[in-house]
């Protein structure tokens, strides 16, 4: 293949190689190429490539790219290409010119590697991005020894099906992204990675928002996302709506600085500097005056200069001379040139025969890459001869197309003779020259072809069959392609494409009233608003996903079908369920079950079951969704439904937990662990460990719950669920925090944030910031705990969470006591108190009215601090928690204390210690070590001899707590800092 000329861009190429030099230090980063069509993108692109892979001998490329024909509907296209290349598949892109002989050598060693990391980290990715067969067979082919990996790749690549509608419910597509980002990291540990992903304008939302996850995961691997695309196509937008492309540049220049080679904005010299250096690739007497009249009409833009210089080579304005160099022809006009490239396009394609012609004609109708074989049989033609046309006629001589290579589709053999037009434009403009009638039929006979070509192998155009039949308006067939495209798409987590199609397949549907549509229509209809649905549920669009369960429950209605109305009933009540509206899914599923009783489908009843059961422990109707979870469980395992099964374990083990029979609650979740296993589900597995940790965290067993959480983090990463890792990095920060391991919680709440942050989740990332803020406080940092409170209370007010508002205000109450700050500890306590009695909830009240009783005390008004330590422990003693309670009897006791009232004090401080008699003491708002404190003061006031071993226990665990710090000053602060701690070792220094 001829080697595309490259000439000039020296100072591009190098801000390419200093983007390069830093990710080969592990500051990964994205950057990205850009111009409009021609400017040279690809060119420079492939040129860098080529030089990165000679300075770099371990370096891998990998090239994906976009179409402009069907990119923006062919889900994850340029990424499927790029872990193709890094398992093996080189030899398109080799045919190609896309990477070289050395780079497709560096790939097929990379298998091994790119095969055990996909079984490891990326297992859900095989059979949505890359074929499981085609791996496992190039696998076996290239890997000199079995390996074990090699069969757990078999056994994967056996069980990737094609899924129904509803069947891709187990994992969303930020798992997908986070495994696809773990492959590519585990790879670049042994060689650093070049990822060039070439006309992102094209690409389909999936693609860009990958991109866009990848560039925020490689910060600290040896990776180089290199894009290009066209600004000019990104500013039009897409559909009516901002490309998506803006939002990922916008964010990804915000935390970068500097991320794009603009060749739009090339200096004039550079404009001369390229026009000089394309002359002067081949021998020229072409003098100052040509050069500067070339550079006039073409400015210097890359496509233009070469179109033209090449359209005046073909027509005899330039010619050679006897010593074989380019001269001007003695008929040189420069004013009968054209100035445009679409000029200059006519004027070539005009040239042509008619054959030849209508050839491109069909093949720009097929798109901007075009099969030989479909050309002819639309033709009616040798495809020999067609093929001798497009090589040596429309590529070699005219440069209109170049050969992209040949594929066979198995198992039929046939084979295909793929080529691709030389620019976009070449397409566009004999797209554009064909009148709607002539686009009509051709699209249906392209169409027709390409579904015969391929038969059995349909699944791998099913885009491209029915933007074909769709746009020849055969409705029936286009429909049929829209519905199995959108299955492809959501099977391949592209949400926002998937919803594309379900939505042009139901336009499509002739008569759009339910009432009077065909059983046919009406069966359609159903399924298709079934599968949207679900992909809304996924995508958080409620109000589109209400709008479709309303449609489908009156198309359940006017079936007549139970099941039908179960099946929908179960759809209602997830989408209240998410919307936290839990009495009205209760509603619906209580129909849900009476609908499938009347249809004999136990299956949808136990599912049904399970569900209420599920939204009964989220209320707190532990004893009724024990019953209901029981029910469920014996359904199931009568119609042997092996998740619902075992969700209703996982049921069955909170239900016991939170009704403190801790021996029950871990047998269900033993029985949920076990089964998950056997069915091999894995987010299962996942909830089994969290409600077992859970429960081992709420009896005191911080290292078995440990254990658990770090089991559920270890799996959730494997699966690429970034939520669920999110979530296990906060139980194991609370864990850390609870053991004095301060640093360690620090550092899990810090990832927990952006995690968070990164998901958009704003409710979860304030979490986040008040364990950072509670953390920080404990320390003695007071400064970094009220910005982390303050940010946390920012966003809570900003989603209108109340009970997340009055948790945080009650904190940084505390806080701002213990830096003086009295009058803002005081508007906050008074408004948490407010909206926790106006959202009636229990616990946040009683937290409040113990932060007021503290300011009360501090003040001097004991009676009312009297008062509100009283209304705290009463609701605490109402939930019974022991914890908290100990905190509200300390302040009473130092109430009764500064009142005179010692028997009472005394009295209060038995109560206290009662608690320590089962271990340490532990508070959540309170610090423990002021309760300690409290107890010593009133014993000593008492002339109590316990009053010392009090002091010394307390000292002991300050000392212990203090030694887990390994920062020195961290742990300065927290012993000097914090003013229980502080008054402790006075106490101690005291008794000598």
């Amino acid at each position: 293949m001829e080697k595309p000329l490259f000439v000039a861009r020296e100072r591009e190429l190098a801000k390419l190689h200093t983007y390069l030099s830093r990710a080969m230090e592990a500051h990964g980063s994205a950057c990205f190429v850009i111009g409009e069509a021609g400017s040279g993108k690809t060119t420079l692109v492939t040129e860098f490539a080529r030089q990165a892979q000679e300075m770099v001998p371990e370096l891998a490329v990998a090239v994906g790219q976009s179409d402009a024909h069907t990119g923006m509907g062919d889900a994850h296209l340029p990424f499927r290409e790029v872990l193709g290349q890094l398992t093996g598949d080189v030899e398109i892109k080799l045919a190609q010119g896309a990477i070289t002989e050395e780079n497709a050598g560096r790939l097929r060693r990379l298998l091994a590697l790119s095969g055990q990391a996909l079984v490891d980290l990326g297992p859900d990715l095989i059979g949505v991005f890359v074929p499981g067969a085609g791996l496992a067979t190039r696998a076996g082919a290239f890997v000199a020894e079995k390996a074990g990996w090699l069969d757990k790749l078999e056994k994967l690549a056996d069980k990737r099906q094609p899924k129904p509608h509803s069947a891709n419910e187990g994992i969303e597509q930020s798992h997908i992204f986070e495994q696809y980002a773990n492959v590519l990291c585990r790879l670049s540990e042994k060689n650093p990675l070049l990822v060039v992903l070439d006309d992102l304008q094209w690409a389909d939302e999936a693609s860009i928002g990958l991109l866009f996850r990848l560039a925020r995961r490689i910060e600290h691997h040896r990776i180089l996302l290199l894009g290009t695309y066209r600004p000019e196509e990104v500013a039009l937008g897409r559909e009516g709506g901002r490309h998506p492309m803006e939002k990922v540049v916008a964010e990804l220049k915000r935390y970068h600085g500097d991320i794009f080679v603009d060749l739009e904005q090339s200096e004039e010299s550079e404009g001369w500097a390229f026009v000089n250096h394309l002359l002067d690739s081949e021998p020229n007497g072409l003098g100052k005056d040509f050069r500067q009249k070339l550079f006039r009409h073409t400015g210097g833009h890359p496509l233009f200069t070469i179109e033209l210089l090449r359209s005046l080579q073909e027509r005899g304005d330039l010619v050679r001379d006897n010593r074989d160099c380019w001269v001007q022809g003695p008929d040189l006009a420069w004013e009968a040139m054209p100035e445009r490239v679409e000029g200059v396009i006519e004027e070539r394609i005009g040239r042509l025969e008619n054959e030849m012609l209508e050839m491109l004609q069909v093949g720009s109708v097929e798109g901007e890459d075009f099969t030989a074989e479909v050309a002819a049989r639309v033709m009616s033609a040798d495809v020999r001869t067609q093929i001798r046309r497009l090589s040596a006629e429309l590529e070699r001589r005219h440069r209109l197309v170049r050969a992209k290579g040949i594929r066979r589709l198995s198992p039929s053999g046939q084979r295909l003779s793929q080529y691709r037009f030389q620019h976009n434009l070449f397409r566009t403009y004999l797209y554009g020259e064909l009148d709607e009638i002539e686009r009509v039929y051709l699209h249906e006979e392209v169409g027709t072809v390409l579904e015969e070509l391929y038969g059995s192998k349909a699944d791998e155009i099913l885009v491209q069959l029915a933007s074909h039949f769709d746009q020849a308006g055969l409705a029936e067939k286009a429909l049929h392609y829209l519905s199995r495209a959108g299955d492809q798409a959501a099977n391949r987590y592209a949400n926002t494409e998937a919803a594309r199609y379900f939505s042009r397949a139901l336009e499509l549907i002739p008569d759009l009233r339910p009432e009077t549509s065909s059983p046919k229509g009406l069966d359609q209809r159903y399924a298709l608003l079934l599968a949207r649905e679900n992909i809304y549920a996924r995508t958080g669009e409620r109000e589109a996903q209400k709008q479709d369960l309303d449609v489908l429950c009156h198309l359940a209605e006017l079936s007549g079908d139970e099941a039908r109305r179960a099946e929908v009933s179960l759809r209602q009540a997830r989408f209240s369920e998410m919307v936290g509206d839990y009495p009205a899914a209760l509603g619906v599923l209580e129909e849900a079950v009476q609908a499938a009783r009347l249809a004999g489908d136990i299956s949808q009843e136990a599912r049904a079951l399970q569900s209420m059961g599920f939204i009964l422990w989220r209320k707190g109707d532990y004893h009724e969704s024990g019953e209901i979870s029981q029910k469920a469980l014996g359904l199931a395992r009568r119609a042997d439904l092996k998740n619902v099964e075992a969700h209703a374990l996982q049921n069955l083990a909170v239900v016991h937990w939170r009704l403190g029979e801790p021996d029950t609650a871990r047998s269900y979740g033993k029985k949920c662990l076990e089964h998950s296993r056997s069915i091999g589900d894995r987010r299962a597995i996942t909830k089994a460990f969290s409600i077992l940790g859970n429960i081992e965290l709420q009896h005191g067993e911080l290292n078995t719950a440990k254990k658990c959480y770090e089991k559920c983090l270890r799996n959730d990463i494997e699966m690429g669920d970034r939520r669920g890792e999110a979530m296990a990095r906060g139980n194991l920060g609370i864990v850390a925090a609870i053991q004095g391991d301060f640093s360690s919680a620090t550092e899990n709440f810090r990832q927990v944030g952006s995690i968070f942050h990164e998901m958009g989740d704003l409710n979860s990332e304030a979490r986040a910031w008040g364990h950072m803020g509670l953390n920080a406080g404990v320390q003695g940092d007071y400064e970094r705990g009220r910005a982390s409170f303050e940010r946390a209370l920012q966003i809570y007010r900003q989603i209108g969470d109340r009970q997340g508002q009055v948790w945080i205000q009650t904190m940084l109450c505390r806080l701002l006591e213990t830096v003086g700050e009295r009058t803002l500890a005081e508007g906050h306590v008074r408004e948490a108190l407010s909206l926790s009695q106006e959202i009636g909830v229990q616990d946040m009240e009683a937290i409040a009215w113990t932060a007021q009783a503290r300011l009360y005390e501090k003040d001097g008004a004991l009676d009312k601090a009297d008062h509100a330590y009283m209304e705290g422990l009463r609701i605490h003693q109402e939930i019974q928690n022991e914890s908290e309670q100990a905190g509200d009897l300390a302040g009473l006791a130092r109430v009764a204390l500064a009142k005179g009232d010692r028997l009472r004090a005394g009295r209060l401080v038995e109560e206290i210690l009662s608690y320590a008699q089962k271990g340490p003491i532990k508070a959540t708002a309170d610090e423990p070590f002021e309760i300690y404190l409290t107890c010593y003061r009133v014993l000593q006031a008492l002339d109590d001899p316990r009053a010392e071993n009090v002091l010394n226990e307390a000292h002991r665990l300050l000392q212990e707590q203090a030694a887990r710090i390994s920062d020195p000053v961290l742990q300065r602060s927290y012993l000097e800092n914090v003013p229980p701690h502080r008054e402790i070792l006075q106490e101690m220094a005291a008794w000598g």
